[in-house]
């Protein structure tokens, strides 16, 4: 059985990979990984410009950008990739978001509370708040929005019930 290298050949300098395989992976280093770009790519994980808008900015000159990966059948939830330069500003939140970050950090606050996100961290943000981001360098997040069930459906109760106990901790006095 032949042995196949995904990646570059090993250090002899011979590639031992027929040429359907190593078309392949030339096609793939092409493409985005979780470590960056990689060569022959114009722009980051093809992150579109996402526009902060003015009066939100605090304070620098933060650029956002996103990438939509998913979305549900029923427009119900997508996923995105989402990042931004260093900057303070305000972020409003008309749907339900959870975010995990990837690589960089921040500092997100609501109502005097701040916590600091970093990579490996996963945030609930509720729909309808509004945050505010401090980001000292840089921060890059994947992120699921949650469209609110419509008014007076089981699943708007089902949604209310299972908030009700975060949002009781949330606003539990320390």
């Amino acid at each position: 059985m032949e042995n196949l290298f995904l990646g570059k050949p090993p250090s002899s300098g011979k590639s031992e990979q027929p040429a359907h395989v190593s078309a392949e992976i030339d096609l793939l280093e092409q493409t985005v990984s979780l470590d960056g770009p990689l060569p022959g790519r114009r722009d980051t994980y093809g992150l579109e410009p996402l526009v902060i808008p003015g009066e939100w900015v605090l304070e620098g000159e933060p650029r956002a950008r996103e990438k939509p990966l998913a979305s549900s059948t029923d427009g119900a939830a997508a996923a995105f990739m989402w990042d931004c330069t260093s900057g303070r500003f305000q972020w409003e939140y008309p749907a339900e978001q959870i975010v995990h970050i990837v690589q960089g950090c921040a500092m997100v606050e609501i109502a005097g509370v701040s916590r600091r996100l970093q990579a490996g961290d996963t945030h609930v943000f509720p729909g309808g708040s509004r945050f505010r981001w401090n980001v000292p360098d840089y921060v890059r997040a994947i992120g699921f929005r949650l469209r609110a069930p419509a008014a007076g459906t089981l699943g708007r109760r089902i949604h209310a019930a299972l908030s009700a106990p975060w949002r009781a901790l949330r606003t539990r006095p320390s």
